[in-house]
């Protein structure tokens, strides 16, 4: 694991090259090239088992990989050196929300919150709390601050757990399919909260099936089949001008007719 400062280099706050990854005899991630930019947001889809998801949690170890290098946040990671440090390391640059909200049932949404800058990146408790009610407010919960996730409505929990990625303050944030366990009616509020996030010119990477929230927010729009970027391209152009018959065939059934 090396530190990286050239001025260039910082700019770029992903960079994956060649990255292959196997379980067992199945290979799920094949050759992944791929570069993410300062503000940039990503959306990347595909059909299930693509390795959507597998792509985003390479990005902070959370999957280690076999081949390849690994750029994040100034930090670079060749498949030989994923250690302990080199996850912290990256735990403390990036965030994640995951499909499931993992939030701490017997705490409130307001100690959900502080938990973690306290005891995984040294900040006092004074300071957690004023970011935990600051990003609260952000995400419009402020007034359910004291309530545990049971009286919380999915929506509200997964803006919760939104939140409590933004308190440890980091450089990208990761979306693992963050509205699938939601119904239907709530899957706009937390959209929502991406999109204000988005326009904030925060870097995120997005694994979602939400077609329209892709047209709108993303810069690019990546497309994974059997553990590979098919197509990558503005949304306009993604959507409008599909140029490899797996993404057409995709778009297909994915897209109101």
């Amino acid at each position: 694991m090396t530190h990286t400062s050239d001025a260039d280099a910082d700019a770029v706050m992903v960079r994956m090259d060649g990255i292959n990854k196997w379980y067992g005899d199945y290979h799920a991630l094949r050759d992944i090239d791929l570069q993410v930019a300062a503000g940039d947001r990503i959306v990347i889809c595909g059909p299930s088992g693509s390795g959507k998801s597998t792509l985003v949690r390479t990005v902070n170890l959370l999957e280690p990989f076999q081949q390849g290098s690994l750029h994040v946040c100034g930090v670079d990671i060749g498949a030989d050196a994923i250690t302990r440090a080199a996850r912290l390391t990256l735990n403390r640059r990036v965030g994640m929300v995951f499909q499931q909200f993992n939030l701490f049932p017997h705490m409130t949404a307001l100690q959900n919150l502080t938990v973690g800058p306290v005891w995984g990146h040294g900040v006092s408790r004074r300071e957690a709390n004023e970011r935990a009610l600051h990003y609260l407010e952000r995400v419009g919960l402020l007034a359910h601050a004291h309530k545990h996730p049971a009286q919380l409505s999915g929506g509200q929990q997964q803006r919760v757990a939104i939140a409590r990625t933004l308190c440890t303050q980091p450089q990208v944030v990761l979306f693992d399919e963050p509205t699938a366990s939601l119904d239907p009616e709530m899957v706009n509020e937390v959209l929502q909260t991406m999109e204000a996030l988005a326009g904030e010119g925060m870097t995120m990477m997005i694994v979602t099936h939400e077609m329209g929230f892709a047209r709108r927010v993303a810069d690019r729009v990546i497309f994974m089949d059997q553990g590979q970027i098919i197509e990558t391209a503005p949304p306009d152009e993604f959507f409008e001008r599909p140029q490899s018959p797996r993404l057409r065939a995709f778009l297909g059934q994915v897209l109101p007719h």
